[in-house]
């Protein structure tokens, strides 16, 4: 199927890099100009739609993740999840936090800043790109509280196996809280399959949403356990608090709107990230795997094998949206990149390698621009 319609002309340049950055689709940016609207006539912008936006938005999260709507939290970004539990969570001196060395800076900074309150934060180096279970298995201890990676590995490209995490953070009592920033909206994604105790994500990445959004799951038992400052008077107030004129008093709110990003009737994102999401529901996401790795299929059959190196995987099982490869010559990478920029094509340099993240918006002859270039490099 051709999704290129669906998108803004990009003037015959080649967008590669939605592990970075997705464009937003026709759709969401028809409604993004309809907020406009709403914000130009403020009268426009009734209760309903305050009440509506935040409440439809998470009911399409939830159609798009498997979760109950109700427990989904709005936010900015991935980090904002994550904060939520770094400084929400009771930590007591020695407790332990697992993570990844090398995974993505997100899924680390918000942990370290709880070491000077006496938490250790492991950062396990795995023996090769990516963490395995086993080597959580064996970096786990009596005093290990949390476990946080990425679904997706941002600098290979592995995807890490979410159910045998899961499954060891079960049986050992283990927080498992999973990064959905580089999968969701490539693949089809159920958390209810697996013990899995909070996802954050980004949403301005495959999901194609504008920049500033994203959102967090987080289990009611978990939830249960957060001590978090967070009192917005949208979720906590009543139209009688309203009407008081006396002194104000704090009602406690238990459920996940308690935790929203505040400014949750955020006309200018919310609304055109609903329609982003709705467009990918629309299409369903098997069919969207299915194109997309059919381009990396076309991409990894053309690639010149004597003279790059792979570096995510080969076989569609435990490959993701992600291609990572290397010249034999890993000092020419640089070059390589650059090359492809004067191009009009526009891929990602990280840790040294080059990126390639195809999305539904491009097409085989997209692909065949880019190897006729990667292979025209001499040795």
């Amino acid at each position: 199927m051709d999704f290129k319609n669906d998108f803004a002309s990009f003037d015959k340049k080649i967008w590669l890099n939605a592990a970075s950055e997705g464009p937003l689709p026709l759709v969401a940016a028809q409604a993004l100009t309809e907020a406009i609207v709403w914000k130009s006539r403020p009268y426009e912008l009734t209760n309903e739609k305050f009440i509506s936006i935040p409440k439809e938005l998470k009911e399409s999260i939830g159609q798009l993740i498997g979760v109950d709507s109700r427990d989904v939290i709005l936010g900015n970004s991935a980090s904002y999840g994550l904060h939520i539990l770094a400084n929400g969570l009771t930590w007591k001196l020695g407790d332990e936090i697992v993570v990844m060395q090398n995974d993505f800076p997100t899924d680390i900074l918000p942990w370290l800043s709880l070491e000077k309150h006496g938490v250790k934060v492991r950062q396990v180096k795995p023996q090769g790109r990516v963490l395995t279970p086993d080597e959580l298995l064996s970096n786990i201890t009596k005093r290990t509280k949390l476990f946080c990676i990425s679904h997706v590995h941002t600098f290979s490209g592995i995807a890490v196996d979410v159910a045998k995490f899961a499954q060891i953070c079960k049986d050992n009592k283990i927080i498992f809280v999973l990064n959905l920033s580089q999968s969701v909206g490539t693949m089809p994604i159920d958390i209810s399959q697996y013990s899995i105790d909070a996802v954050v994500t980004a949403g301005y990445k495959w999901l194609c949403g504008p920049y500033g959004t994203g959102f967090a799951w987080i289990t009611p038992k978990l939830r249960d356990q957060l001590d978090f400052n967070q009192a917005y008077w949208i979720t906590i107030s009543s139209s009688e608090d309203l009407k008081n004129e006396g002194p104000l008093k704090l009602r406690e709110l238990k459920t996940a709107r308690k935790y929203d990003v505040f400014g949750t009737a955020n006309f200018f994102n919310f609304v055109p990230f609903k329609a982003a999401i709705d467009y990918w529901l629309k299409i369903g996401l098997n069919t969207v795997e299915e194109h997309n790795q059919d381009l990396i299929d076309q991409f990894l059959e053309g690639l010149n094998k004597d003279r790059y190196t792979l570096i995510s995987p080969k076989e569609r099982i435990g490959r993701s949206n992600l291609v990572v490869i290397s010249h034999e010559d890993k000092a020419k990478n640089e070059k390589i990149f650059q090359d492809l920029l004067s191009h009009d094509i526009y891929t990602a340099f990280w840790k040294g390698n080059i990126r390639i993240a195809p999305h539904v918006y491009n097409s085989p002859s997209d692909i065949q621009r880019v190897l006729t270039i990667l292979n025209k490099v001499e040795r």
